[in-house]
């Protein structure tokens, strides 16, 4: 469990073996059961999880009672709502998971004095937080930007552990497309890919 820890974390910083002890010792390990929010809408999010196992998403409701889903994260990622983490300000999201999910989480006073003590943490988050932003970025320029078999394709292409892991109904929220879109991007792209291997 913790081996996946360390080598998420040495892809992105150096980290001795011993820095990385000290570091898991400010974390805990808990599981989340399928369907059980590990943060409300509401809340302060008072912790940033890293994914052994399983799977969460993060979502908000509108108006009319429909989640919309801002992120998807299956092992080896790392999530929270990061404005109500950083700002202490209530969430406006809601985070739950797919399936039965074990996380490894660190709260927000450990997650700073583990940045004040080990310089290589320090730099870990700084380019989390980055990358985490990056991403939001591209997601809202996607979302205005692409059509929505390009958004498909595009996440077939760099995620697709998420098209195999993940229900069909959360992935087309994700893209911004009701299930039935889905259905027939998904038909269209199959029946041109039959049709191509058959040529």
């Amino acid at each position: 469990m913790s081996q996946l820890l360390y080598k998420n974390i040495l892809e992105k910083t150096t980290i001795t073996e011993t820095e990385f002890e000290e570091f898991l010792a400010q974390t805990k390990s808990i599981v989340v059961n399928k369907n059980e929010h590990f943060l409300n809408e509401g809340e302060v999010a008072n912790y940033i999880a890293f994914i052994v196992s399983g799977g969460l998403y993060s979502y908000s409701i509108d108006e009319k009672g429909e989640k919309n889903v801002v992120q998807i994260a299956l092992e080896n990622y790392w999530i929270a709502d990061l404005y109500s983490f950083l700002s202490r300000e209530p969430s406006k999201l809601n985070i739950e998971a797919i399936v039965e999910t074990k996380l490894i989480i660190i709260n927000k006073d450990n997650f700073e004095k583990t940045c004040d003590t080990i310089p290589a943490f320090e730099r870990f988050q700084r380019l989390l937080i980055q990358k985490a932003y990056i991403s939001t970025l591209q997601r809202i320029s996607g979302l205005t930007s692409k059509s929505a078999p390009q958004r498909y394709l595009e996440l077939v292409t760099e995620h697709p552990e998420i098209i195999q892991k993940v229900p069909q109904l959360l992935i087309a929220s994700y893209l911004g497309i009701k299930p039935q879109s889905l259905s027939r991007i998904r038909k269209q792209i199959f029946n041109k890919n039959s049709t191509s291997n058959i040529s």
